[in-house]
C-alpha cells in the first residue's frame, strides 16, 4: 500500500452473504464452507481485515443486559448490549425500527459515560497477548478497528438526534468527540506499546448514496482536529497505515481525510459513484480498496473481464486492493466467482 511493486495482488474479501453460500453449496462449494474464514482456506484467499481484527472491545462497556422488553408474537420490542431499544422481527430479521438510543442530550450522556472508558479492564480479551503472538508469527497484518467520531456516537444517539445536534447542542457534540479521542489514545495505548499495530479502521460509515449525511463543512470544523490528532498518535505508535472505512459517495470527504494525514478510504461503493479510478485521478495519493462492481461480478465473465480491465491502471500503480464493493451477493454464481478469483490470480 506504499506504491511500491507487488509480487502478487492480494486476494481477499470483504464478507459473504449466507445466502450466497447457500446457493454456493448447490454449485460445488463444499458444504464445510460456512463463513469467510472457511471460503478464505478453501480458495486460498488472504486473511480479510474485516474479519480479523485484534480483540479490543470499543463499545458500550461493560454493555447493557440484553432484554425483550415486549413480545409481540411475531416480533419484539429488544433493548439490545448498546442499550439501544428497537422493533426486530424474530423470523427473517431486516433492519430494526429503531425507538430509543441512550443519549439524547447532555443529561444522558453523562449516564452512558462510564460505559466509555478506554482504560476499563475487560476491553482487552483474556488471551489477547497469546494472540497477538501468533498473529506476528504467521506474519499477519496486524489491524485494530476503531469506531470513530461520527459512526460511534450515531449508533448510540441515532442518526437524526446526532446530526442535528451539531446545530442545537454544540457543545454535547464537542464534549463527546474529544472523549472519543482520549478513548482511542486509551484504548490502543497498550497494543501501540508492543509496536505490532500496523493497520487502524477509522469506521465511520457518514456517507449515503449521492452525498455525506454530514457537511463536509462540520467534518471540518467539528471532526478534522481529532483526525489529525488521532493520526499524530498513531503515527507515534508504530502504525503504518491508516484508513477510513464509509460506504457510500465518499468523494466530498477524501480532502478532509487526506488533509488529516489519513491514508485512503474503502470500500469504493461503485453504486454511489465512489470509483477508485475516479478518486484516485481526483486525489492522486490516496490509498483505496474495494471498488469493483458486486454487480458486474455477479453478471458473469463478461462482467469481470470488464471490471478489471476498468481497474487495472490502480493495480498497476499500487496502493489499492481490488475487491468487490461490499459483501458477495447470493446472484453471484460460484463459477462466476472462482473466474474472478482465478482471473486476478
Amino acid at each position: 500500500m506504499r506504491f511500491e511493486p507487488v509480487d502478487r495482488i492480494p486476494l481477499m474479501e470483504m464478507g459473504v452473504w449466507p445466502e450466497t453460500l447457500e446457493r454456493w453449496h448447490h454449485e460445488g462449494l463444499p458444504r464445510w464452507v460456512t463463513e469467510l474464514r472457511h471460503l478464505e482456506d478453501y480458495l486460498r484467499l488472504d486473511r480479510s481485515f474485516n474479519v480479523n481484527w485484534l480483540p479490543i472491545n470499543g463499545e458500550v462497556y461493560p454493555p447493557f443486559d440484553p432484554e425483550v422488553i415486549e413480545d409481540r408474537g411475531e416480533e419484539q420490542i429488544v433493548r439490545d448490549e448498546n442499550g439501544i431499544v428497537y422493533r426486530q422481527r424474530k423470523q427473517h430479521k431486516t433492519i430494526p425500527q429503531f425507538l430509543r438510543f441512550p443519549v439524547a442530550n447532555e443529561a444522558d450522556y453523562d449516564r452512558l459515560r462510564p460505559r466509555l472508558d478506554g482504560r476499563a479492564p475487560g476491553r482487552y480479551a483474556d488471551d489477547f497477548d497469546e494472540d497477538l503472538h501468533w498473529r506476528r508469527w504467521r506474519g499477519e497484518i496486524i489491524g485494530a478497528n476503531f469506531r470513530s467520531f461520527f459512526g460511534f456516537h450515531r449508533n448510540i444517539v441515532g442518526m437524526e438526534t446526532w446530526c442535528m445536534a451539531f446545530y442545537d447542542q454544540p457543545r454535547l457534540c464537542e464534549r463527546m468527540i474529544a472523549d472519543r479521542l482520549q478513548f482511542a489514545k486509551d484504548v490502543f495505548a497498550r497494543v501501540l506499546a508492543t509496536g505490532a499495530l500496523d493497520f487502524v479502521q477509522v469506521w465511520e460509515d457518514m456517507s449515503y448514496k449521492t452525498a455525506p449525511m454530514i457537511s463536509p463543512k462540520l467534518v471540518r470544523q467539528h471532526m478534522l482536529p481529532a483526525y489529525q490528532e488521532l493520526v499524530r498518535y498513531l503515527r507515534e505508535g508504530g502504525v503504518e497505515l491508516i484508513m477510513v472505512d464509509t460506504d457510500g459517495r465518499v468523494e466530498e470527504l477524501a480532502p478532509i481525510f487526506l488533509e488529516a494525514g489519513i491514508d485512503g478510504t474503502h470500500p469504493c461503493e461503485i453504486a454511489a459513484g465512489s470509483d477508485p479510478v475516479m478518486l484516485r485521478r481526483k486525489f492522486p495519493g490516496i490509498t483505496l480498496i474495494g471498488g469493483l462492481d458486486k454487480r458486474a461480478i455477479a453478471s458473469g465473465r463478461e462482467g469481470v473481464d470488464a471490471e478489471l480491465r476498468r481497474v487495472a491502471p490502480l493495480l498497476q500503480e499500487g496502493a489499492y486492493i481490488p475487491l468487490l464493493d461490499h459483501f458477495v451477493p447470493p446472484d453471484a454464481t460460484f463459477p462466476a466467482y472462482l473466474y474472478f478469483i482465478n482471473t486476478l490470480r
